[in-house]
């Protein structure tokens, strides 16, 4: 019988290093930041994205258990054109007989990532629509 301490090992390093990510992501105290400075040109960015929707091959690619039916994303050889820093790669792990795991290493979107660019881009948009209103209103009032 072999032992199953590799997988549960190999398991293990999986969630703790997905943990630590999640994590090391979400920290958000000022005292342990540096070098931060507001985001510029985000709606530039975001307008070039390509969102889309799609199915995942579940043929192809049974050993993954992708979700069936219609998703909604990007492409991430799109996104790392745009926005290198929000594209990873990931180990999809799959078991592959007694004992053992597979990996199939795909890049992916952190949309985490994306959320500070949306904001931004929503807040030079909304800026962007103040100025236009404002404009509106001077030219009705110069009737």
């Amino acid at each position: 019988m072999k032992s199953r301490v590799p997988f549960i090992l190999s398991f293990m390093l999986v969630v703790a290093a997905f943990s630590f990510k999640a994590s090391a992501q979400t920290i958000s105290d000022k005292q342990i930041k540096t070098s931060t400075a507001p985001i510029t040109n985000s709606l530039n960015y975001i307008a070039q994205l390509k969102p889309i929707s799609y199915s995942y091959d579940q043929q192809q690619y049974k050993q993954l258990h992708l979700p069936g039916g219609t998703q909604y994303g990007f492409i991430a050889a799109d996104v790392k054109q745009v926005l290198p820093s929000v594209v990873d790669a990931k180990n999809n792990w799959y078991p592959a007989g007694k004992g053992n795991q597979r990996a199939i290493t795909t890049p992916e979107v952190d949309l985490q990532k994306l959320v500070p660019l949306l904001v931004s881009a929503i807040q030079e948009q909304q800026a962007q629509i103040e100025q236009l209103k404002l404009e509106v209103q001077q030219l009705k009032a110069s009737k």
